[in-house]
């Protein structure tokens, strides 16, 4: 066992992250007390195969193996369990370490692809939760993407789209979108959209059309005989 906190106790931590995870993301069906136990065994079995005394365990725990590429949690399938284990001693803490600042932007750099894509497996679960095929991002009003696709409204003729900055990813097919309006005549406009503009569009019909643009959806429509439809704005909810 780790001699800083235990297999007991570090178990009992990995399950409350997991709570909190659920508590965000939606319930994950997994029984949380009997996966206490069958972790403290596994754990306990794979440090004991270890010939060295003072070791690293680090484990995860993913929502399975999906059998096709997506967002929104597979069903049937079990969560998948990697144990990382490998000989490491114990920080001297007697000696000071140096240290550095640097402003946080983790979250500001959507316009970099990543594989940091939790934020929008956790959208498009919600979204299909909820009964909806895609969910839009806004922040402090401002409409930016969606869970997996640029978002684009047709207002009185006009094409528009969100600018690129740091919380638009440049998409592919969005460039396509754009070009192939351009060669149709439609006048194009990269601005920023706001919700209250999105939803005020559509209750007056100036909202011709509203669709995303990405990779594996090309261009899904998604407003037809007047009504926007499979569409959950995060935050807020319309069909």
């Amino acid at each position: 066992e780790s001699r800083l906190l235990g297999v007991e106790r570090n178990i009992v931590d990995f399950l409350r992250k997991q709570q909190n995870n659920n508590n965000f993301s939606g319930t994950i069906p997994y029984d949380l007390e009997k996966q206490r136990e069958e972790m403290k065994e596994l754990l306990n079995s794979m440090v004991a195969k270890m010939d060295t005394d003072e070791n690293f365990v680090y484990f995860q725990a993913t929502r399975g193996t999906s059998p096709v590429r997506g967002h929104v949690f597979p069903e049937g399938v079990k969560a998948n369990i990697w144990i990382n284990i490998y000989p490491k001693k114990i920080l001297d803490l007697s000696k000071r370490i140096q240290l550095i600042t640097m402003e946080d932007t983790r979250f500001l750099h959507c316009n970099i692809k990543t594989l940091n894509l939790i934020p929008a497996v956790i959208a498009s679960q919600r979204a299909k939760e909820a009964g909806c095929f895609e969910a839009v991002f806004h922040r402090s009003g401002r409409v930016t993407e969606c869970a997996h696709s640029n978002v684009h409204i047709l207002k009185n003729g006009e094409f528009i789209t969100a600018p690129l900055d740091n919380l638009i990813l440049p998409g592919i097919t969005r460039n396509s979108v754009i070009q192939i309006c351009k060669s149709w005549g439609l006048e194009v406009e990269e601005r920023k959209i706001s919700v209250d503009e999105l939803v005020e569009a559509a209750r007056t019909g100036a909202l011709e059309e509203c669709w995303g643009s990405g990779t594996a959806g090309t261009a899904d429509p998604w407003r037809t005989a007047g009504r926007i439809h499979h569409c959950a704005v995060y935050g807020y909810h319309y069909q």
